[in-house]
């Protein structure tokens, strides 16, 4: 029987051909499409909406109340701010398509350490503290909502970034010349919100704030009264401006509404 199928196909004119292969090209395309479909489009297609798993997001704006967890990072100088306890406030308002602005400000009960590099790392008086460094941290963020404006099955999840600054309640200035500061930051941010009612929903979130520290050239090496070297703080080879991470875990509330 397939042999007569292929003396039939051979029997025909090229146009033929063509256009038999035309459509199995054609029916080939759909059906990758189909497949390759949106998730939601798959979940909603012949459901009923009220079984649906996805829900509409039909609120422009979101006042969030969260605390959490600051990381922190000392930095090999371990002078840098260490982890504390982060509250804060968040207002929301969407952009166009799933974008959605973010503007936040929050308080870090954050601490840190005192250096003496004029010192021996004998003596008990070359690291002190901990000392308090409450901190304020604030960024506008772009926000992308990775399901649109839809929930599934009450979930919402987002990724993002902020640009903003992480600053001290008052800025010291230690004997070493360290200086603890205003510093401009950048925060990549991922979470979700889970939807216990169509305006309130908890959020968890993960950010990670990029903070830079400049190092003093006592950091590097100095003498003592007498003239002889003192153990460094930093090494050599290490760089005098400095990058760290400073992961934060955030749980909050959010109440939606439109203006």
């Amino acid at each position: 029987m397939s042999n007569q199928h292929g003396r039939q196909w051979a029997q025909r004119s090229p146009r033929a051909q063509s256009v038999a292969s035309g459509r199995w090209a054609g029916l080939t395309l759909i059906t990758a499409c189909l497949l390759l479909a949106p998730p939601d489009a798959h979940a909603q297609v012949g459901h009923d909406p009220a079984r649906s798993p996805f829900r509409d997001i039909t609120t422009h704006q979101a006042l969030s109340l969260f605390v959490g967890r600051f990381g922190g990072n000392a930095a090999p100088a371990r002078v840098g701010a260490r982890s504390g306890l982060v509250a804060g406030v968040r207002f929301e308002t969407r952009l166009s398509g799933p974008m959605d602005l973010w503007v936040s400000l929050g308080r870090v009960a954050s601490s840190r350490f005192v250096v003496d590099p004029s010192l021996d790392t004998t003596s008990a008086q070359r690291i002190t503290g901990p000392i308090d460094l409450p901190l304020y941290a604030g960024d506008l963020a772009l926000i992308i909502n990775l399901a649109g404006r839809k929930s599934w099955h009450r979930l919402a999840p987002f990724l993002g970034v902020g640009f903003g600054f992480v600053t001290p309640e008052n800025t010291v200035i230690d004997a070493s010349g360290f200086k603890a500061g205003t510093n401009f930051t950048l925060a990549p941010t991922f979470g979700a919100r889970v939807f216990v009612a169509r305006r309130i929903a908890v959020r968890l979130e993960a950010r990670d704030y990029y903070m830079r520290y400049e190092w003093p050239a006592d950091f590097f090496g100095k003498d003592d009264a007498q003239g002889n070297p003192l153990p460094p703080v930093l090494e050599s080879s290490n760089p005098t401006k400095q990058w760290t991470h400073n992961w934060t875990f955030a749980a909050g509330l959010t109440y939606s509404f439109t203006f």
